[in-house]
């Protein structure tokens, strides 16, 4: 059992944060967001919702989700495959949640749990207790929610997020894309708004800026590097672009991550 569980220990995903900043995404997995403290906005497969304290934001595998402006807070991110999960898994195939945020009380034993699973994790406890204290907190959680069941097929979704995360540096259009992967310009569109709810354009846009926001960690690139790098077309629209994204310049940003490292 503690074999089993050890590679189950190493795929989770399990800490706490300061800012969530993810494009919008899709996977296998199950991704929990708890917000201690700040909020933002979230979209899951086209619902717009927003980040609150004491929130749970809950996404089942195959639903596309990404957040925006959640840059200053402190939030817990979990992300598991169901079967990491003792007990049945098939809720996490058969259906998805109607809403994917639920607040909760203080004093909630879903928080209780939850907080108790992130300190097994981060030390030197039992795993097969890490795993039950995570079976039991997934049992109080999705009391709170609400199952639709059916599901529709995800394969286009994840060929064209495919598509975009290997291009967004070139100049594409939805033309492009569409041409790329053999399907209808409305389509793609109808994509984009329903299931992703954001435009193309933006989506383009959220890709090269969290793809800058990596590369400024390295100060081998100056920010014009950044920049052509990251597929923008002058220097100027990306500061303007970075600082409406993040608050600060890139240079800002730059410094201010050189000062947390010598902190």
């Amino acid at each position: 059992m503690r074999d089993i569980f050890r590679e189950i220990k190493q795929e989770v995903t399990f800490y706490a944060t300061h800012q969530l900043d993810y494009p919008a995404h899709i996977h296998e997995d199950i991704e929990l967001v708890y917000v201690i403290r700040g909020g933002g906005i979230v979209y899951c497969d086209g619902k717009r919702y927003t980040l609150r304290e004491r929130c749970f934001f809950l996404t089942f595998p195959n639903q596309v989700h990404h957040y925006i402006g959640c840059t200053q807070g402190d939030y817990i991110l979990l992300i598991l495959k169901p079967y990491h999960l003792l007990g049945n898994h098939s809720i996490y195939s058969n259906g998805y949640p109607t809403s994917a945020l639920q607040q909760v009380e203080e004093d909630s034993t879903a928080i209780t749990l939850l907080m108790t699973a992130l300190r097994e994790y981060n030390g030197n406890g039992s795993d097969l207790l890490l795993q039950a204290t995570l079976t039991a907190f997934f049992e109080k959680l999705i009391s709170y929610y609400d199952i639709d069941k059916g599901r529709v097929s995800s394969d286009t979704v994840w060929r064209i997020l495919q598509y975009c995360s290997e291009h967004f540096k070139e100049d594409i259009s939805v033309t492009d894309l569409a041409e790329a992967l053999g399907i209808s310009n409305s389509t793609v569109s109808h994509i984009f708004g329903q299931r992703l709810g954001i435009r193309f354009n933006d989506h383009i846009h959220t890709l090269r800026l969290s793809e800058a926001a990596q590369l400024l960690q390295n100060r081998h690139y100056s920010v014009t590097d950044v920049s052509s790098m990251t597929g923008f077309s002058t220097i100027r629209t990306f500061n303007r672009a970075f600082r409406k994204q993040y608050g600060l310049s890139p240079t800002e940003y730059r410094k201010a991550l050189h000062r947390e490292t010598v902190t």
